[in-house]
C-alpha cells in the first residue's frame, strides 16, 4: 500500500465524543417520554446533525417544533462537551508520527457551527489545515462525496489514501470513495461494522501499516 494521504473522521475517531452525544440525546428524548433502544444507536452514528433530527423525530414520533427540538439537543450536547470532551486515546501520538510524512485531512459530518465549538474546546485546527464539514458538501455520509472532495483538494487518488472511521455511515462513505479504510473501535460493535482493511483499538496499531 503506497500511501500519500491519511484522512480522519472527527467524532468517535479523533475525539472521544460518541458516548457524550448518546448521554445528551438520551436526556433530550427523556423529555418527550422516549427511551432509545440500544440497537438504534448504531443508526445515528456518523449521521449529519440534520439527518439525525429528521430520522429520530420521525422514528420516535416526536411532536415538537423542529427548531425547538434541535436547539434543546444542541444545549444538552454543549453541556456534555464542556465537562468531558477529550481526544481519542493515542491520537496525538499517532498524529506526530505521521506529520510531515503524509498529507492529512479531517472529514466530519458535523456542521461548521458544531466543529467550531469543538475546536474552541480542544483546538482541532492545530492539527488539521485541511478540513471538510457537512456544510461543504451537498451529500452527507454515507455518501462518498465528503471524502472525494477532500481527496481532490489534496490531489491524491483513492488508492493512495487511508481513511480512519468509526461509524457504519462513515465506513460506508469511506469505502464508497475507493480509499483504503480502517475502523477504530468504540462506537459500534465489531459485528455491525462493514468489512474494512483493518480494525484497530488504538492508533498505535497503525504504525505497522503506515
Amino acid at each position: 500500500m503506497k500511501l500519500k494521504a491519511i484522512l480522519f473522521d472527527l467524532d468517535g475517531t479523533v475525539i472521544d465524543s460518541e458516548h457524550l452525544y448518546q448521554k445528551a440525546e438520551t436526556k433530550l428524548f427523556k423529555e418527550y417520554g422516549v427511551e432509545i433502544p440500544d440497537n438504534d444507536w448504531k443508526i445515528f452514528r456518523g449521521c449529519s446533525e440534520q439527518n439525525f433530527y429528521t430520522i429520530s423525530m420521525d422514528r420516535y414520533n416526536i411532536k415538537e417544533q423542529r427548531k425547538i427540538f434541535i436547539e434543546k439537543g444542541r444545549g444538552y450536547i454543549k453541556k456534555e462537551f464542556e465537562s468531558s470532551l477529550h481526544f481519542k486515546k493515542t491520537f496525538k501520538e499517532f498524529y506526530n508520527y505521521i506529520k510531515g510524512k503524509y498529507k492529512i485531512g479531517l472529514v466530519t459530518a458535523s456542521p461548521i457551527h458544531s466543529f467550531n465549538y469543538v475546536d474552541k474546546i480542544l483546538g482541532i485546527r492545530k492539527y488539521f489545515n485541511n478540513i471538510i464539514t457537512n456544510d461543504d458538501c451537498k451529500n452527507s455520509k454515507p455518501h462518498p462525496e465528503p471524502y472525494i472532495i477532500m481527496m481532490n483538494n489534496l490531489q491524491v487518488k483513492p488508492k493512495e489514501t487511508l481513511i480512519i472511521e468509526d461509524s457504519i455511515n462513515g465506513i460506508l462513505s469511506a469505502k464508497s470513495s475507493g480509499a483504503h479504510v480502517v475502523s477504530i473501535t468504540g462506537s459500534v460493535d465489531i459485528k455491525d461494522m462493514p468489512k474494512v482493511y483493518a480494525i484497530i483499538d488504538d492508533f498505535n496499531e497503525l504504525k505497522a501499516i503506515v
